[in-house]
């Protein structure tokens, strides 16, 4: 059989390499489109999250390796005592970093140019924080919080002293709150879960308006409001169900069975969940993400269509195992091993044509991004990940608790560190005390710590 030969010019080689690589992809269709996806357009923006990268013995030229730019130690008390960050939130125009500790606070920082600058430390919860949101995007100052101290509490992060707390909500039957949301048409409900329950109170009075009891039958892990559909609730439980409510109207004329818009079923428990866009051509909320105890993703349809709306658009079976074998693919070798859990769930314009992707981590706190790539119609809902877009290594020592996507991501993790990551190494190490020395690296926790899920 006759050979093809190839020009002894370095750029028509070049030219040739490329042709051979697009040939081969071509034969795996699933893996052009995403590759055509993500390089059309002349490439990766430079302000992406994801570039290329290339070299001897590097990983795939599709792997972007992320590093910490800038690493605060958060500490609380007169001793500056290291703590964990339990969970992370961001203000809608970007200004605020918001972490919840396991000293019972919630803190607060300025966010700079790939740094982070201290604010305030909003205190007062006499239990462990549950969940923290910036819920109003044309207020990004204010601050949502839940407690198992039985309250949820608004906070406005530009006052000082007393002023700093603007509401309180609690119920006399309600000893703890799972989870807290703020939304409804005109952001005047608040939701908090309670056990089996959902609490309903109004903003304007913080009177205690509904509370739907039967739609879930265990703990309400999370509650959220759609970003760009205010008036949809949805809620995730222990029972392995995800409900979507339309919580529009009269507030005193909201119920659970009249508001019933969708019901998701995983058939195990929910413990995190989110939105995130749908591909090309969907919103950047129109998918509905959850991850489950057992370490899998779910993606459901969260858009403007009632009569889609909740029908499952992917799901990848121990997700743990898909991203290891993903990794290993890639040559990732701190991910390639084991992957431990999931972190969080988002989408990106400029990666896998807006598709969901997935976070996923170590124990010894290494992450990786990995694109959720449907299988067709043949398998509906079938979904497995793709070769990691990026990785994040050397930031974190022990469990990653939280991520926080954009141009600089953040990371907070129980080695009470805060990481923002960017694509070239620091000079300096860009570590700050944050209130704290680092602690040295042989000042292990790992062998009493558990997955957070």
């Amino acid at each position: 059989m006759a050979t093809r030969s190839r020009p002894a010019d370095p750029s028509v080689v070049c030219a040739w390499v490329w042709l051979d690589v697009v040939m081969n992809m071509m034969k795996q269709p699933k893996v052009f489109s995403f590759a055509l996806s993500f390089c059309v357009g002349g490439g990766v923006p430079p302000h992406s999250l994801f570039r290329r990268r290339g070299g001897r013995g590097e990983p795939s030229p599709m792997v972007s390796r992320m590093y910490p730019t800038s690493t605060t130690i958060a500490a609380f008390g007169p001793a500056n005592d290291p703590c964990y960050v339990l969970g992370l939130a961001q203000s809608a125009d970007g200004v605020y970093l918001a972490a919840s500790l396991s000293t019972h606070a919630v803190k607060v920082w300025h966010r700079g140019d790939g740094t982070l600058g201290a604010c305030v430390d909003l205190t007062g919860h006499g239990g462990p924080i549950t969940d923290v949101s910036f819920p109003l995007p044309h207020e990004p100052w204010a601050v949502l919080s839940s407690s198992e101290d039985g309250t949820t509490r608004l906070w406005d992060c530009r006052a000082s002293g007393k002023a700093q707390e603007a509401q309180r909500y609690h119920a006399h039957f309600a000893k703890s709150h799972a989870t807290a949301a703020l939304g409804g048409g005109n952001d005047h409900l608040v939701a908090a879960g309670c056990q089996e329950k959902i609490i309903f109170w109004d903003r304007r009075a913080a009177n205690g308006l509904e509370v739907f009891e039967d739609s879930h039958s265990e703990d309400v892990t999370r509650v959220r409001f759609q970003p760009s559909r205010r008036n949809r609730l949805f809620t995730a439980s222990v029972d392995g169900l995800a409900c979507a409510f339309d919580c529009g109207g009269n507030p005193a004329d909201i119920n659970d069975e009249a508001g019933l818009m969708a019901v998701m079923a995983t058939e195990t428990a929910i413990v995190e969940m989110g939105f995130c866009g749908a591909g090309a051509g969907a919103g950047e909320d129109d998918a509905f993400w959850v991850l489950t105890g057992n370490e899998e993703c779910f993606v459901f349809d969260a858009g403007a269509s009632v009569e889609t709306l909740g029908d499952l658009k992917a799901h990848v079976p121990d997700t743990r195992a898909a991203a290891a074998h993903a990794a290993a693919a890639a040559g990732c070798g701190a991910l390639a091993e084991k992957v431990d859990y999931l972190v969080s769930c988002f989408s990106s314009p400029s990666a896998a044509g807006g598709a969901p992707l997935v976070v996923a981590g170590t124990q010894a706190g290494a992450l990786g991004v990995f694109p959720v790539v449907r299988h067709g119609i043949e398998l509906p809902g079938r979904a497995s990940l793709g070769a990691p877009l990026a990785t994040f290594e050397g930031g974190h020592k022990d469990i990653v608790r939280a991520f926080v996507p954009g141009a600089a991501p953040v990371t907070g993790a129980e080695d009470s560190r805060v990481c923002v990551w960017g694509h070239s190494p620091p000079a300096d190490g860009g570590e700050s005390s944050g209130g704290k020395a680092a602690r040295d690296a042989g000042d292990s926790v790992m062998s009493r710590r558990h997955s957070p899920y």
